[in-house]
């Protein structure tokens, strides 16, 4: 078994407790409120964000500072680790991969393997998990990194938020999209494909049950099972919508093992309180 290093940015969603069991090294992502700066579960908790947005406020995220990420490598190169694998954010959704690249460059660490996941939190989880029980069964680094990429290009992430107050706010839809939405009760379903350019619409409802109902049939369409998949679930604030989702799930397709987060401020920033993401990746 090798000694092999994990680092990811804050927007991966794990807790302390999990983050100690993995041993993971994370970079926290910026967040920006009011043109003042805060280091992500830092400087600023994820319950300090949600009471912003609860106040309407505009909040904006940035990648992790680069100095801060050459300190961390420097770290990791001093300790002579057999491998280092890197999983960042999305690159569509963040400048956190061409940091971390950046700062491989400067340090000149050799032995890491920067991995463009194409997606945040759960299915990130979900690789530093496969990367230690590889590890553990004495898989070369190659052929974790191969599985790394089959099952990053296997994972999509649908999105419902609550309202559209925030979507507006941060300008991922139109004030007059949102008022036209608001006033036709109309919900949307967004949608992050794997390595997708950017948060798309994928759906829309007039009712949550009937969102429920055109995730879950996006999912069968695209053979996702419980016995060969995981679903991850993030959530602001969002925990009943969370177990209704999974209840309808159940009853539509099956019993699936799963784990819930809490909805990473990079995302929660843009759509906003009681917003759910439902995400799905091969076992």
């Amino acid at each position: 078994m090798k000694n092999i290093a994990i680092l990811t940015d804050s927007s991966i969603s794990m807790d302390a407790e999990k983050i100690k069991k993995y041993d993971v090294l994370t970079s926290p992502l910026t967040i920006i409120h009011n043109n003042k700066e805060y280091l992500d579960e830092i400087d600023i908790t994820n319950f300090q964000v949600n009471d912003l947005l609860r106040e309407n406020e505009v909040l904006t995220t940035s990648q992790p500072n680069l100095g801060l990420v050459i300190e961390q490598l420097q770290e990791v190169k001093a300790q002579n680790f057999d491998h280092v694998f890197i999983l960042p954010i999305t690159m569509e959704l963040s400048g956190t991969y061409r940091t971390y690249q950046h700062a491989v460059e400067e340090v000149g660490l050799k032995n890491a393997t920067l991995i463009d996941t194409g997606t945040l939190a759960g299915p990130i989880q979900h690789g530093i998990k496969v990367i230690r029980r590889m590890n553990e069964a004495g898989k070369s680094i190659e052929d974790i990194t191969n599985t790394l990429n089959d099952l990053y290009n296997k994972t999509e992430s649908y999105v419902i938020p609550r309202t559209l107050k925030q979507l507006k706010a941060s300008g991922r839809i139109s004030s007059t999209a949102a008022t036209m939405a608001s006033l036709l009760k109309i919900k949307p379903i967004l949608k992050i494909v794997a390595h997708g350019d950017t948060i798309d619409k994928f759906a829309t409802s007039r009712t949550e049950a009937k969102a429920f109902r055109t995730v879950i049939e996006d999912m069968i369409a695209h053979g996702v099972k419980p016995e060969t998949h995981h679903i991850y679930y993030l959530h602001s604030e969002g925990l009943e919508i969370v177990e209704s989702f999974n209840n309808e799930l159940e009853k539509m397709i099956g019993k699936f093992d799963y784990d819930i987060s809490v909805l990473p401020a990079v995302l929660a920033a843009h759509a906003g309180l009681e917003t759910i993401t439902i995400q799905y990746i091969p076992k």
